[in-house]
């Protein structure tokens, strides 16, 4: 736990000092959480809470209040969930380092820290979590999000199809969304129309149109914005996430009909992906030749390069990731300071690449039941998250306990 803040701060200086920090830190979000006695700040970081400090109770208010007020949200109401959002001014030194030849400091839109604000009553008071959407952070080139060789090269292949559909999926917080915004900074050009519906837009990208949509707003869901968006004669179309039957039906459809299709579906693994189409009721014939492919993946800590060290794993969990066998070089953090004594520094990818042929669209149509296709996948060499994870263990940028988590 780290010393407390200073107390004559007001209100809004330390909400911007708890930004500062947070920014600094990397955090994706500040818990502000009120206990019986006092109130405890915790930053995720990397995926992981980790504590910040503790403040007097009677400091809970004040913030509060001053938080509503930015996030023009009710001050007099206490005893009911509220949602709202601030925008927040990012100092040049801390928008950090791209490589991206379009990225332009001075471009207000990415020097903006975008603040989703949910407040929520509980049997001590209001607690808030602050998420973190910092646009210049979502600029990660594809390549570096963890796809090993041949999995590049199967996402290469299915991003520069022509047509159709490629879903992304995974549960809650796996990183689908930084995928898609990869995809799209992979094949951007001047030449083509891209436009996105989105909710809400999380990072701008130039030569694309995007939109947010706003159902509790001007009435554009995802499912009314296909229906237009598609008179804008696209070449290309991101959803931000396929949630009904309705938004199903028109992607599908379009892709079917000379559109590239990019969103997201929560589901497990690929084969998944196939039956969560089946049970919003959408035709099989419609998902096995709309789709080009599937990609699942989860998010796992990286190893802290500054202390790293060897260890020797649970056998139990070596069993669970069928690694009896393996001999291997397994390496953990010890937790330093730069990791804020987690052992883990940053997170990279586990990768799951489906990429859809004759035989598995033919498998979709006849109706097999998933687990003999996902046989055939297997037989053809199809590499799993389990067994993406254990590749990624071996070469030591993470840890068996970590993997298990996911895997």
């Amino acid at each position: 736990m780290e010393k407390k803040s200073d107390a004559s701060m007001t209100p809004n200086e330390f909400i911007h000092a708890l930004m500062d920090a947070a920014i600094a830190e990397r955090a994706s979000d500040i818990h502000i959480e009120p206990l019986s006695r006092e109130i405890r700040i915790r930053f995720r970081i990397d995926g992981r809470l980790l504590e910040k400090e503790t403040r007097p109770f009677h400091e809970l208010e004040p913030v509060l209040n001053r938080i509503k007020v930015m996030a023009n949200l009710d001050i007099t109401t206490h005893n009911i969930p509220q949602d709202g959002h601030l925008e927040v001014e990012i100092p040049d030194i801390k928008l950090g380092q791209h490589d991206d030849p379009n990225f332009d400091t001075h471009d207000q839109r990415k020097r903006i820290l975008d603040v989703r604000i949910s407040i929520f009553p509980t049997v001590n008071g209001e607690t808030a979590v602050m998420r973190l959407l910092n646009r210049a952070e979502m600029l990660i080139p594809l390549h570096e999000l963890g796809f090993d060789p041949k999995s590049m090269q199967t996402m290469r292949k299915l991003i520069t199809k022509s047509y159709g559909m490629l879903l992304i999926t995974g549960p809650a917080g796996s990183g689908k969304t930084t995928t898609l915004y990869s995809i799209l900074r992979e094949i951007r050009s001047k030449e083509k129309n891209i436009m996105t519906l989105e909710d809400p837009v999380e990072y701008y990208l130039d030569d694309i149109r995007q939109s947010n949509v706003n159902p509790a707003g001007q009435g554009l869901t995802f499912e009314s914005g296909m229906r237009s968006v598609l008179r804008q004669d696209p070449d290309i179309v991101m959803i931000g996430e396929i949630r009904d039957k309705d938004t199903a039906e028109y992607a599908i459809r379009a892709a079917l009909t000379g559109r590239i299709m990019f969103s997201t579906v929560h589901s497990n693994t690929a084969i998944g992906t196939v039956a969560r189409l089946i049970d919003m009721q959408i035709e099989r014939s419609l998902i096995a030749y709309a789709l080009n492919g599937v990609v699942a993946q989860r998010l796992v800590g990286k190893v802290c390069d500054s202390c790293k060290k060897e260890y020797t794993p649970d056998p139990a969990l070596l069993h669970f990731l069928g690694m009896d066998d393996v001999k291997a070089r397994f390496v953990k953090g010890a937790g330093c300071d730069i990791c804020h004594g987690s052992g883990f520094r940053g997170r990279i990818g586990l990768f799951e690449v489906l990429e859809f042929d004759n035989n598995i669209r033919s498998l979709i149509v006849e109706g097999v039941p998933m687990n003999k296709l996902q046989e055939y996948i297997d037989q053809m060499g199809f590499k799993t998250i389990r067994q993406d994870a254990t590749e990624k263990i071996i070469a030591g940028f993470t840890t068996v306990e970590e993997a298990v988590k996911v895997a």
